[in-house]
């Protein structure tokens, strides 16, 4: 019988797996994808490198990945193009740039493929079985292992570990089918494309771009990031939801927004999408004999290094149970701390965020307001999703005297978030 069992070959999965099989765990991963050192879905593949990020303060260098504060480190000997610039753009043109005044990187760019491969060579030389083209069907607890119907070319058969992990990525099918998520609601599946172009003109590299307002998108931002396709290459992140498809977004994008003249002779040189269900996280995301690791527990990605994290603190929780302790109970505890999507309150939570998004907050023209109020300004040096606009909105509201004066229904519109602010939210 095996140790451990995991679905996914994903950074979490397969750190998982590394960690767990190099402390003597018999331990095999399926995935369902027959390459599983190329990404083909639309990914963040940034390194964060804000202080205290997911409980984590990343270094880069030497051929590898530090994790300072978790304590251990990953093989990456792929390209790397720093991000040093975190722009706003607004329908005009006003940019607020959330920026470190000595341009150090905010952000990594990273090549996941490059990622993906170290991390599968690591497995194979701690003794990691990795069985590609493999699907998960369905499962049983019983108590004392765990087993698991799967079907690759040969058709169905059995595995049968004592623990199961598992890295399956957003959408919860085998933490459903576990009971893990039993109670959460999906509340929406987003869908994202991600088009790399070159031959853009005008377009910033090494920084991370956000276009607000509707002249770019009806309800998102644009978001568009560096690329390790090409050196001239940038990728462009777009959003949808239910009919209404990012391809139609993108091609208004390219032909009626004010970046179509930067498009007119760019080219699409790589296509990727997904679809996310969007659940609230799991608090515990364990049941009986079965942990559920990375996106597969969270409310939204937890991204690579937030994966890495996850599989290393599940590898070992995995040992610790094997060893008789309570190993689950010690990675749920480290998972609630680590991120900050878990918290007492996640729907409160989530009406704050949603208060302070500017573009569901802010038509066009009080985005080009407020944008202009903060352009040319020296804005703190971020990466981080949840701090880019709680420190914009720390920004603007150090003008409220002027915003009430001359624009009193943006003042009073911004009731919550100066309410938020008074509660020390942000």
């Amino acid at each position: 019988m095996l140790d451990l069992l995991i679905i996914g070959a994903g950074p979490a999965g397969l750190l998982a797996a590394y960690t767990a099989a190099k402390k003597g765990a018999k331990t095999l991963v399926v995935d369902m994808k027959r390459d599983i050192h190329i990404a083909r879905r639309a990914c963040s593949a940034q390194f964060v490198l804000d202080e205290g990020y997911e409980g984590e303060t990343l270094k880069i260098g030497d051929g590898k990945l530090v994790f300072t504060k978790n304590g251990f480190e990953v093989p990456y000997t792929g390209k790397l193009v720093p991000i040093q610039h975190n722009y706003m753009i607004s329908p005009k043109g006003y940019t607020v740039d959330f920026s470190y005044e000595d341009l150090r990187p905010t952000a990594m760019k990273f090549d996941k493929n490059a990622l993906l491969e170290g991390l599968l060579k690591q497995c194979e030389e701690a003794g990691v079985e990795i069985r590609p083209g493999t699907m998960a069907l369905k499962g049983t607890d019983t108590g004392s292992s765990v087993k698991l119907l799967v079907k690759d070319d040969s058709g169905e058969y059995e595995l049968e570990a004592r623990k199961l992990i598992i890295a399956e990525g957003v959408n919860r099918k085998l933490t459903t089918l576990f009971g893990i998520n039993k109670g959460y609601q999906c509340m929406g599946i987003p869908l994202t494309y991600e088009y790399t172009l070159e031959g853009t003109r005008g377009i910033p590299h090494n920084s991370w771009i956000q276009y607000y307002g509707d002249v770019y998108h009806p309800f998102m931002e644009i978001m568009v990031g560096e690329s390790t396709y090409s050196d001239d290459a940038l990728e462009f992140t777009i959003m949808g939801i239910g009919d209404q498809k990012p391809k139609a977004f993108f091609e208004k994008l390219r032909t009626m927004s004010p970046l179509a003249e930067n498009l007119k002779d760019a080219r699409i040189v790589e296509k990727k999408g997904c679809a996310c269900r969007n659940y609230l996280s799991l608090t515990k995301p364990y049941a009986g004999n079965v942990l559920a690791i990375g996106d597969s527990a969270a409310h939204i990605e937890v991204i690579n290094q937030g994966a890495m994290m996850c599989g290393f603190h599940g590898g070992n929780a995995v040992v610790k149970e094997l060893d008789g302790k309570p190993g689950f109970e010690d990675y749920s505890r480290w998972w609630n701390d680590a991120f900050e999507f878990n918290c007492e309150d996640p729907v409160e939570q989530l009406k704050m965020y949603g208060a302070i998004n500017i573009k569901r907050t802010l038509a066009d023209d009080e985005i080009d307001y407020l944008f202009a109020m903060l352009e040319g300004g020296q804005h703190s040096g971020h990466f981080n999703q949840y701090e880019v606009p709680k420190n914009f909105w720390t920004a603007v509201l150090k003008h409220d005297a002027e915003i009430k004066e001359e624009r009193p229904a943006l003042y009073e519109k911004m009731a919550a978030i100066r309410s938020y602010k008074a509660q020390g939210k942000f």
